[in-house]
């Protein structure tokens, strides 16, 4: 069985699924030559699209005297190629054959009218549509499609929708016997041309038809409506200067594969001139003899430039997310080692390496946020004083400065400092103690602009501060970090009660407000 290109993907509501749907198999049923693959192909895509349980394609004799299933979804294959003599009886199905008019029952089981009351039931069917296969107003009918569900359903809105199917059908049976009585040939033609002018004002797509050298000879209404360019204007080569120029060596490459390959397939910028923008649209095309020695090529185009900027969002989301990683793996193994080093046992290095991660951690959750509220000094100061509970309870605190945003290098490294200054008080100074004061302040000036933070950390005389043969991992972030990572500079003076640093770093951020 020949497949329909699945487009599902590039369409989000259930009409623009089946407008996609309509577009692609009118592609198919315009270019095959087995009426049956039509049957079938159609079949599948009703029965898809307007989620039914069973189709069925029913052919009516040239002497309309029986009726034989050609196709059918959601049925065994054993029944299809049934034939049934037809019965004037008054039914529903005979009526729909005389008329050409659809028949819609909601329910079948109020229904006494229907010759295939029994056949339905049989297989547990409730709703049900009829739709005459026509090829056009006043032609005969040549058979009719059926749509059914198990549960009780009104067609009714789906009616526009299938009409056109079932119209679509009735062109590729009628095209086929065309080519085969020759002598209808001209009367074919122009009934598909007149069921396509009918099909493409229902849909999206652009749709085209060119010659063996990609000159147009005929192009839908929708491309004059979107690009502002006449008719006559993109006949032939012309239709190529709504092409972005940039686009047009991929397009001319596209046909030159095209040439050995039988498909043409291009991502291409086109004009919106109401909107006054280029669009991406993907264009496919594929070919179809119209004569013994003559090829043409029927193609469409459409828009998928929202699909585009979300995968180029979504690349552009991954990058970044891998680029936050290693920074983030980096930043993990540094405090790794750097504990390691100034740890002097495993006692020592698990504790103090857990609460560095969770620094880590904390600082994640602010930058994730960062994307659409910015990080400022007073969120950051806050944050981890908050970490260490009621600690700060006992001692006098004092914290101020205007509140600067920080960008995200800034805060990774003032987070850790914080962090650091606050567990050595809580190991060596006045949170420990349980008196003194500590005082937090930052302020900026510039230009250039620099953030200058302060720690003062007073009362601690009866404790004994780190060795000064050792210096913690705070202190070396405070006196090398600083400096070689953020390019700025510090202080750290370590005196018998009190404790002061100061660090000076260039503030890269959005503003300052104060």
């Amino acid at each position: 069985m020949v497949a329909v290109r699945d487009t599902t993907h590039t369409v989000g509501t259930a009409a623009s699924r089946e407008q996609e749907m309509l577009a692609t198999f009118a592609e198919f049923a315009l270019k095959s030559e087995n009426i049956d693959l039509i049957m079938r192909e159609a079949c599948r895509c009703v029965c898809e699209a307007v989620k039914a349980d069973m189709v069925l394609m029913y052919r009516l004799s040239d002497q309309a005297r029986t009726v034989q299933l050609r196709a059918g979804a959601g049925i065994d294959e054993l029944h299809v190629g049934g034939t049934v003599a037809r019965r004037d009886d008054g039914s529903l199905e005979s009526a729909l054959l005389d008329s050409g008019e659809p028949v819609i029952v909601p329910n079948i089981d109020i229904e006494i009218g229907l010759e295939t009351k029994n056949l339905l039931q049989r297989f547990g069917q409730r709703g049900l549509a009829l739709l005459p296969l026509l090829d056009g107003p006043g032609t005969p009918v040549l058979g009719h499609l059926h749509i059914s569900t198990r549960e009780p359903r009104d067609f009714s809105s789906d009616l526009p929708f299938l009409r056109i199917y079932a119209g679509l059908v009735a062109t590729g049976i009628m095209r086929v016997e065309s080519n085969e009585a020759r002598q209808r040939e001209t009367k074919a033609h122009q009934a598909v041309e007149r069921n396509l002018a009918l099909i493409v004002e229902n849909i999206p797509q652009f749709i085209w038809c060119a010659d063996a050298n990609a000159r147009w000879r005929w192009a839908s209404p929708q491309w004059q409506l979107i690009t502002g360019q006449r008719k006559r204007s993109s006949l032939g080569l012309g239709w190529r200067t709504k092409v972005h120029p940039e686009d047009l060596p991929a397009v001319d490459k596209a046909w030159s594969a095209a040439a050995i390959e039988r498909l043409f397939e291009v991502h291409c910028r086109i004009w919106h001139d109401n909107e006054s923008v280029y669009r991406w649209y993907y264009g496919r095309a594929l070919p179809y003899w119209e004569n013994e020695t003559t090829f043409r090529w029927m193609g469409t185009f459409t828009d998928i430039h929202e699909q585009r900027r979300l995968e180029v969002s979504q690349q552009l989301l991954v990058a970044e997310l891998q680029h936050r990683t290693r920074n983030l793996l980096t930043i993990v193994e540094g405090i790794a080692l750097q504990t390691a080093a100034t740890a002097q046992q495993w006692s020592e290095f698990a504790p103090a390496f857990h609460g560095r991660l969770q620094a880590i951690a904390r600082v994640q959750t602010l930058l994730t946020d960062a994307d659409t509220k910015p990080v400022t000094m007073n969120d950051l100061v806050s944050m981890e004083i908050d970490s260490i509970g009621d600690a700060v309870s006992t001692v006098g605190l004092s914290v101020g400065g205007p509140d600067v945003n920080l960008s995200r290098t800034i805060v990774q490294m003032l987070a850790l400092l914080l962090h650091e200054l606050l567990t050595n008080s809580l190991k060596y100074g006045v949170l420990r103690a349980g008196t003194g004061s500590i005082t937090i302040s930052w302020d900026v000036d510039g230009p250039p602009s620099r953030l200058t933070l302060k720690w003062h950390e007073a009362g601690f005389s009866s404790i004994q501060p780190t060795p000064a043969s050792r210096k913690g991992f705070g202190r070396e972030l405070i006196e090398r970090a600083v400096p070689r990572q953020l390019g700025g500079s510090s202080t750290y003076e370590l005196r018998e009660s009190d404790l002061s640093c100061c660090m000076v770093v260039p503030l890269r951020t959005n503003g300052v407000a104060a």
